[in-house]
């Protein structure tokens, strides 16, 4: 009896056991590998402003451009990528083609890739536009940035030697594609994609075009010799680029510029009086804005030369020089502190 009540007991225990070892692992899945994430292309659009003007977007540069029945008034090419993009875009939406490139001025990030348009187009610029495209044959020393790259101390940076912007736009900086650049071909900067201007004007002219007309001005050296504002009369509408943004702190250092000079093209782009301002940077605004950043910067001078003849250092200025009344502006965080710099150093004796 004890024998079979040992073996009743243990009866439980096997069946246990066995149902144990016949119960399926648990399968693991395998761990799905995360998706690679593909590079994004550049943020465009095209948005009308009013009538038949329109701004397009090429990520944080914009131009503009007038459509006609017998073609289109294009302002800045922008890069040749997107001037590829826009020839498409104008053809299937307006059917006409581009007659004009109307140039702002000449560096490569708003007027490169304009050949895409030489087809059909006329291409307008200031008079001192094709000299600003041409290497100086001049013997210009590298710029302090460029001698620390120069290793082997020939006067010129080879493309092994070049680094950052120097590395990454080097063919557009070599313009007589021997492989180093010169210092003239960096004074000069990166432009061997801008398709030259095929005519040129003096102080201002005016194209037209299906009845319509555009005025290209010329406010004078500000930020380059060649700048130009397009003005669409009868949109009341004004391009500018670089050297006026809306909404948003001059760029860094604001270096190249006159203060008087500066301030005075402002001054001449407020008193057209458009109800509409293009910005080749940040957003569409009016002439409001306009004598806002005219206040913005007069509002800076100031308080850098009360910090100047209290013998305040700019770190000392960049701590408490806040413009508190331009906190929304876009890049003020970033901006501040080397527009701050920059006022110094136009005012500093």
């Amino acid at each position: 009896m004890k024998r079979m009540f040992f073996y009743l007991c243990l009866i439980p225990l096997v069946l246990s056991l066995a149902a144990c070892a016949t119960e399926p692992e648990e399968v693991v899945p395998e761990e799905t590998p995360a998706p690679v994430a593909e590079p994004e292309g550049p943020t465009r659009s095209i948005v009308n402003i009013t009538g038949e003007l329109y701004r397009a977007q090429n990520n944080g540069h914009f131009t503009v451009f007038l459509v006609t029945p017998e073609g289109i008034i294009l302002g800045d090419t922008i890069n040749r990528d997107f001037s590829t993009w826009l020839k498409a875009e104008l053809a299937e939406r307006f059917d006409v083609p581009v007659s004009f490139v109307l140039y702002s001025h000449h560096h490569w990030d708003h007027n490169s890739g304009g050949e895409v348009f030489a087809d059909t187009a006329t291409f307008v610029g200031h008079e001192s536009m094709p000299a600003a495209l041409e290497v100086s044959t001049e013997d210009i020393p590298l710029p302090a940035n460029a001698q620390e790259m120069d290793a082997n101390q020939d006067g010129s940076v080879d493309q092994a030697e070049a680094s950052g912007n120097f590395q990454s736009r080097f063919g557009l900086y070599d313009a007589n594609e021997d492989g180093s650049l010169s210092g003239a071909e960096i004074a000069r900067g990166p432009v061997n994609d801008v398709y030259p201007p095929t005519e040129t004007y003096s102080d201002r002219t005016t194209i037209t075009l299906g009845e319509k007309s555009v005025e290209i001005i010329h406010p004078g050296p500000v930020h380059s010799a060649d700048m130009s504002i397009l003005h669409f009369p009868e949109e009341s509408a004004l391009f500018v680029v670089d050297f006026l943004s809306l909404k948003r702190l001059p760029f860094r250092n604001m270096g190249g510029y006159d203060l008087d000079e500066w301030l005075g093209v402002i001054s001449d782009v407020e008193a057209i009086g458009a109800e509409i301002v293009i910005p080749g940077h940040g957003s569409v605004g009016t002439t409001a804005d306009v004598a806002e950043v005219h206040q913005y910067l007069e509002e800076l001078r100031d308080a850098v030369a009360e910090g100047i003849a209290a013998n305040s250092s700019l770190e000392e200025m960049q701590a408490s020089i806040t413009m508190e009344n331009y906190s929304d502006w876009a890049n003020y965080e970033d901006w501040l502190a080397p527009n701050i710099e920059g006022m110094f150093n136009m005012l500093a004796p």
